[in-house]
């Protein structure tokens, strides 16, 4: 009796093939999401790192601010801190700039730091722009927000800042500090009138009272992570400004 060689139906074919498309669909999307993850987690973890740096940073700042006026390359006298009050966002003056053991050429231990605002585009922030551009996609959205360092206090013509991105892909920020109104004319202790937070610093102070910033809030909005809002306690050296 003769063999008969029975091959695969066309319909066993297209139901073989269904299925081996199927698994590879599910393939993908198993894969496509894992990689959206991942960079989900690596974005989040990015901007975690860069939040906890612009914590450290400006924690340090305001911690060791330091009531000491500064001239500015024009000669001019200027506060020991300054809010949307000059080129820049915030200024101020603090200590806390050790010298290196047994240098023999001591330097001044204040130094006179600012923040500012920047273009993703601009030079300052040109660090950020390298790490966060990837080939084939847009530019990064956002601004940075750049601290600026004088390695002299009453700087010159020449005395030009030292830029550090502390944070990027910033959308929005506001600065404000707190200001406690005292009785100049009390007998002691110059008990607290008022508080009111204020959006510039130096302000104008009225006769018999004296105004002292005794904390600065910053709120932020970043894409990661949303609005936040950050406050801390202005340090004093037994002056105010």
């Amino acid at each position: 009796m003769p063999h008969i060689h029975r091959g695969f139906t066309l319909l066993e074919v297209l139901i073989a093939v269904s299925i081996t498309a199927m698994i590879g669909v599910g393939a993908v999307q198993v894969i496509t999401s894992i990689t959206q993850t991942r960079d989900g987690i690596s974005k989040r973890s990015q901007q975690l790192s860069n939040l906890q740096r612009f914590n450290a940073v400006v924690a340090r700042d305001i911690a060791q601010f330091i009531n000491r006026p500064i001239r500015d390359q024009y000669g001019e006298l200027q506060d020991a801190m300054l809010l949307e009050s000059g080129d820049y966002l915030l200024e101020l003056t603090r200590t806390g700039w050790r010298n290196r053991p047994a240098t023999e050429d001591p330097r001044a231990e204040l130094q006179r730091v600012a923040y500012r605002i920047e273009s993703m585009d601009d030079e300052a922030c040109d660090s950020a722009r390298k790490r966060l551009t990837v080939p084939g996609q847009s530019e990064p959205d956002g601004d940075c927000l750049v601290r600026y360092v004088w390695n002299v206090l009453d700087r010159g013509d020449q005395s030009d800042p030292q830029a550090m991105v502390v944070l990027d892909q910033l959308e929005y920020l506001e600065i404000s500090v707190l200001v406690d109104e005292r009785n100049t004319q009390a007998s002691s202790g110059s008990p607290v009138k008022s508080q009111d937070w204020y959006s510039s610093w130096p302000a104008l102070q009225n006769s018999g009272t004296r105004l002292v910033p005794v904390a600065m809030r910053w709120k932020l909005e970043l894409p990661v992570w949303g609005e936040l809002e950050r406050v801390w306690e202005i340090a004093h050296d037994g002056e105010v400004p």
